[in-house]
């Protein structure tokens, strides 16, 4: 059974830049365990998957992960130039890392 989507929030600035990349994808956010400790991964696919709990926010579709979707309530995706990227601004993560 899913569970309710996780509220998940884009600032003005990444919605603007994730748009013009994103195009008829999906942005897809991961939790991550490695050697430097767990974090979210951000990445793009071309469709959610069977088990990804979806959130639609500002025109975009956002799939969460089992784990991702559990901790991220009230999470903004924001654009960072500090990071050349997008971050994931939550007190739960360790570290935001962008794939694309």
């Amino acid at each position: 059974m899913k569970q309710t989507a996780p509220r998940v929030s884009v600032s003005d600035e990444a919605r603007s830049q994730l748009g013009e990349e994103i195009g008829n994808r999906v942005l897809r956010i991961a939790f991550t365990t490695g050697c430097g400790g767990s974090g979210y991964r951000l990445s793009f696919e071309d469709e959610p998957r069977e088990d990804d709990v979806v959130v639609r926010e500002a025109g975009l579709v956002i799939a969460l992960d089992d784990m991702s979707a559990n901790k991220l309530d009230g999470a903004v995706i924001r654009l960072s130039e500090e990071e050349e990227g997008y971050i994931l601004d939550h007190p739960d993560a360790v570290s935001a890392v962008w794939c694309g």
